[in-house]
C-alpha cells in the first residue's frame, strides 16, 4: 500500500472528508486534493507529510514504510503453532464457543 493510500484509508477510518484532514492538518484543502491526486503516489514533501501524520494520530515512519513480506518479524512454525495455541486458549478462557460441545 502506497502513502496516498494509507493516508486515504485512515481519513476514511475517522469518516472525515479531505477538507476535514486538510483542516486538522493545518495545510489548504487545494493542496492536500493535489497531492492525494498525483500520480506520483510517493511525493510528498516532508512538512506536509509530518502533518498529515500527526492529524491522523500516525508517525510518518508508518506512512511511509513499504508493506511487504520483507518487513515482517519472522518467527519459527514451532512458535506459530505454540501462537495458535495460546490464542485458542484464551478464546476458550473468554468466550463460550456456540456449536462446540465442551470437553
Amino acid at each position: 500500500m502506497n502513502i496516498t493510500e494509507k493516508i486515504q484509508n485512515l481519513r476514511k477510518q475517522k469518516k472525515w472528508s479531505v477538507a476535514k484532514l486538510a483542516r486538522e492538518a493545518g495545510i489548504p484543502t487545494v493542496s492536500l486534493r493535489a497531492m492525494l491526486a498525483r500520480e506520483d503516489y510517493n511525493a510528498y514533501n516532508v512538512k506536509n507529510l509530518i502533518k498529515i501524520a500527526k492529524a491522523l494520530g500516525v508517525s510518518v515512519s508508518f506512512l511511509t514504510q513499504e508493506d511487504s513480506d520483507d518487513s515482517k518479524p519472522k518467527i519459527t512454525v514451532e512458535q506459530k503453532n505454540m501462537l495458535l495455541d495460546e490464542c485458542v486458549a484464551l478464546i476458550n478462557k473468554f468466550f463460550k464457543v456456540e456449536g462446540e460441545e465442551n470437553a
